[in-house]
């Protein structure tokens, strides 16, 4: 290592420390864990705030069809958040998307694509879903993966200084970047167990079946079996992983709430009133999707077929004629 080399190498670490330094400790609302908190809580609701528009607006924007659909989902969402051990201004909000997914910000933003909800059946599993979108949030889950990304970042760019004068830098760079997407999966799967429980919880104390996360995770392995893939950026199969490790703990935890308090709320017909729309509204948005599979592959005509029918089979949907 050269001196130059040498003092950069210093320099870094020593801003990582300062960072570290900057930073405290909290203890975690959810799991009474002490972590540390480079990001503070005002400004995970600042990035909440300020990416919340701009994601749902590139992932299809806000579900306008059935007003009714956001206003229960709404509505389920605040009967889950009231009993989280964080006070958030939490919000949710229905995506005009067909993937299959749900995800939430820091501070609270949440949000559940159409395609989600053409799936379940009941008010408990739309419950199981918002309950651990809760968790990620009051457990600062989000902020926690920023923190990571930093600090990894300092470590892959503080090895790539100290060996970009020597033969084996290209491959100690690599090592490293290996080692951080490793971390960072762990992780994920960490904070997804701990959404899990945490979120069964909150349903429970919030009136809801938990039997209802067990049918949900059923119907996630379900569809990941389907599509014999994780799935693409914003695709659930990507973000949150379903596994029978997942399925397994789920039905203990269901056992042992039900042991302690049985009886809860399923709503499968409130579900199901508040879906109508949704629901008929469906074929029309199969034959929207098949049209932009077509425009992609540059099949103009069958785009164009594709459009008439879901304009015929649903008028009212702004989308469609675009």
């Amino acid at each position: 290592m050269t001196k130059r080399t040498g003092n950069l190498a210093q320099r870094c670490l020593a801003l990582t420390l300062i960072a570290l330094g900057l930073s405290g400790c909290v203890v975690n609302p959810v799991t009474g864990k002490t972590e540390l908190a480079v990001v503070t809580a005002q400004q995970e609701v600042q990035l909440g705030e300020q990416n919340y528009l701009p994601m749902q607006q590139s992932q299809g924007g806000v579900f306008r069809l059935d007003p009714t659909v956001n206003n229960y989902v709404r509505s389920v969402g605040n009967r889950v958040a009231a009993v989280s051990d964080r006070a958030l201004p939490y919000e949710f909000v229905v995506l005009n998307n067909s993937v299959p997914n749900a995800w939430a910000l820091p501070g609270g933003k949440i949000a559940i694509n159409r395609g989600l909800l053409d799936e379940m059946q009941s008010e408990a599993e739309l419950a199981a879903v918002l309950g651990h979108e809760v968790v990620h949030a009051a457990a600062r889950h989000s902020a926690q993966q920023m923190q990571r990304g930093l600090l990894l970042q300092a470590l892959v760019v503080g090895t790539a200084v100290v060996t970009s004068d020597s033969d084996y830098g290209q491959l100690a760079t690599g090592a490293a970047n290996v080692g951080a997407q490793l971390l960072s999966q762990s992780y994920s799967r960490r904070a997804e167990l701990e959404s899990d429980l945490y979120g069964m919880r909150y349903m429970h104390t919030a009136g809801y079946d938990p039997q209802g996360a067990v049918d949900l995770q059923e119907t996630f392995l379900r569809l990941a079996a389907a599509r014999g893939r994780t799935g693409g950026e914003f695709d659930l199969f990507a973000s949150h992983p379903p596994t029978q490790q997942r399925l397994a703990t789920n039905i203990i935890t269901a056992g042992e709430l039900n042991a302690q308090q049985a009886g809860g709320m399923v709503g499968t017909d409130a579900f199901a009133r508040a879906m109508v729309v949704l629901r008929e509204a469906k074929p029309a948005f199969d034959a929207y999707d098949a049209g932009r599979k077509a425009l992609a592959a540059d099949d103009f005509r069958g785009a164009q077929r594709y459009a008439r029918e879901a304009i015929r089979l649903e008028p009212r949907e702004a989308s469609f004629y675009a």
